[in-house]
Formats: C-alpha cells, structure tokens, sequence
C-alpha cells in the first residue's frame, strides 16, 4: 500500500509590471568570462519549510535576506518569514486569508517595515492571520532592505548574477509533474509534458547553474528531506 504524498503549499503570485522598478546589471568582468558552474549551497542557510501554508514568497525572501547576512558576516539571523507573510498580505490586502501574495511586496515590505528574527513572531502557520507584536515591528526596523533591484528575464544576466556571488528571488508555473515522487526523490524537475496541468505558481531562490548540463539549481522551501537535500534543478 502506497502512503499518500504530502503537497505543500505554494503561493507565487506573478508581480504586474512596474515601469518604477529599479532593474540589475550583472557586473561587466563576470559577463565577459562567465564560468561554466556556480553553486551558492554551501553560504546558504539550512533549508526551510513552508509546511502546509502559501507563504513560498516570504520563505525565498527570507532566505535571501538570512544568505545576505551570511555573506555580510553578520550575526547570526533567522528572519521572520510568518512576519514577511502577514505584512506583504498587508500591502495585497489580504491579510485575512491564505492568499499567497507577490514577491516585489514580499521586498517592499522588508524595505519598509523590515523584519524581525523568527524567535520573535515564530512559524506558527495557524497565526498567519494574527497581526505581530509592536515589538516585532519596532525590532523588525532594525533589520530593513537597503535597495532592492529587478532581474530582467536574460540568461546571462541570470547567471552573471550567481557568478558574482549573489542568488535571486524568481517564480514560476508548477506543473504535476513537479509533485511526482521521482522528482521529490532526485531533485531533477523535467520540463512539463504535453497535456499536463498547472496546479500553481511558486517562488524559490536560484543559488547555481551548471552550463554543460543546461540547469539552474534553486532553493525550495519544503524541507531539507525533498530534492537534492532541499535543493532541485
């Protein structure tokens, strides 16, 4: 008898076009000799899991800001990921359901409110409604994005990115085949067949790509028992 799979959540919700949008540029020297590897894993933080809640954008951004304080060689810090959650639905106005929400609010309100460490307003996913404590906000000012910038659709700005030492924030359409147990096993998502449905849209963190192999590598947010250890391509 075969035990049922345990789908969890996503959330992506795509961002409309903001002509506001500060956009990034790969620096020039990892354009012109861009390597044929890169992989982030090992300055990244452990894996997180979103569990049964459609906070996949909070969880990428979360990751992003824990890696950046890694690479800043800055005290050690969980962010708050139910806290990016309830404030980027603040933004969305959906602060009373499960929305999911996009990942530019989910960085606006880093931006703005900032975010509190995860001791403080912990993952209790049965709280995702509930609003943090004013020491959380007041805690949370302490740890604001500086800037922020938009990674336009362009392979080699992709990769230039990673060559330089830095992940992005993307998301995608998943389709079933994502949710298979073959992928759960290996961590190999292949490209959707024809026929297959979308069940919806999620955000993770490219951390590598290897060029022979024609992948990007990225974060998930399910747990360090699924993929490569947490990790797919």
């Amino acid at each position: 008898m075969t035990q049922p799979r345990e789908i969890r959540h996503y959330g992506w919700i795509p961002d409309v076009p903001d002509q506001r949008d500060h956009l990034y540029a790969a620096p020039a020297q990892y354009l012109k000799a861009l390597p044929a590897l890169t992989d982030l894993r090992a300055k990244c933080p452990p894996v997180y899991d979103q569990g049964q809640l459609g906070s996949c954008t909070a969880n990428a951004i979360g990751g992003a800001v824990e890696f950046d304080r890694i690479k800043q060689k800055l005290s050690d810090f969980v962010p708050s990921r139910l806290f990016i959650y309830y404030n980027e639905r603040v933004i969305e106005g959906t602060v009373s359901i499960d929305s999911g929400a996009m990942i530019r609010d989910g960085i606006k309100s880093v931006a703005s409110d900032g975010v509190c460490p995860e001791p403080e307003w912990p993952y209790d996913i049965a709280k995702f409604a509930k609003r943090p404590s004013a020491k959380c906000y007041k805690d949370a000012r302490l740890d604001r994005a500086v800037s922020y910038q938009s990674l336009i659709q362009d392979l080699n700005q992709m990769k230039g990115c990673l060559a330089s030492g830095y992940p992005f924030i993307f998301g995608f359409t998943v389709y079933e085949s994502f949710e298979t147990e073959a992928v759960r096993k290996t961590g190999h998502a292949p490209m959707p067949g024809w026929g297959e449905r979308p069940v919806g849209g999620h955000a993770v963190m490219a951390v590598g790509y290897n060029e022979s192999r024609q992948w990007f590598l990225a974060r998930n947010s399910w747990g360090a028992a699924w993929g490569i250890k947490g990790y797919f391509t």
